[in-house]
């Protein structure tokens, strides 16, 4: 983030901390505080996307092995070594310290909940510190709502590319553990 120019650097080489694309709205609105960017007239929206998808997303790019490593580790088994369900209900991802001290406090590091809305967009007591929280499915009314606070003409281009991956059927444990983890888009995507 350029004090300068206010713009935000995404994935930028030797920027400490590093910054990344699916940064909690929390730490991004801390870091803004700190530097003097925060600004009360600024917007803030997240786009979600139905958990089984984005769970089978993650799933498909970093490749559990046997040992619920991911593909960069550098123990990593070599391959996916781990059901989808399995990995579901026993999996876990790590998070950033920084984020998680901002997180609600069910949000865990020994499962997947590090990759909920709920651990990207609500503060430590559970307050949900977005405007604006949209559906993927929903791409009108995210051109619509940022167009109208921006004042300009939106394009919104479409660069998911798990968009043609088929997407594994879910037990009712795995999908159990969808609710218990995610439980604010479980609830918007009806699961």
């Amino acid at each position: 983030m350029s004090e300068e120019s206010g713009d935000f650097g995404i994935n930028v080489a030797g920027e400490n901390p590093p910054f990344h694309p699916h940064i909690t709205a929390p730490y991004l609105m801390k870091v803004m505080q700190e530097r003097g960017l925060l600004d009360q007239s600024l917007k803030y929206f997240i786009v979600i996307r139905n958990p089984i998808n984005m769970l089978a997303s993650y799933y498909k790019f970093f490749q559990p092995d046997e040992n619920f490593r991911y593909n960069y580790d550098p123990d990593w088994g070599g391959r996916i070594g781990i059901g989808f369900d399995e990995w579901v209900a026993n999996g876990r991802v790590g998070m950033n310290e920084k984020w998680k001290e901002l997180a609600p406090n069910f949000i865990s590091t020994e499962n997947l909940s590090t990759l909920s809305l709920e651990a990207h967009a609500m503060s430590s007591d559970s307050r949900t510190v977005v405007d604006n929280i949209f559906l993927i499915e929903e791409s009108e009314s995210i051109v619509n709502w940022v167009g109208e606070k921006t004042g300009e003409s939106v394009v919104m281009p479409q660069v998911n590319k798990s968009e043609e991956m088929e997407v594994p059927k879910i037990g009712n444990e795995a999908l159990d553990c969808v609710r218990k983890m995610m439980p604010l888009e479980s609830a918007l995507y009806n699961l």
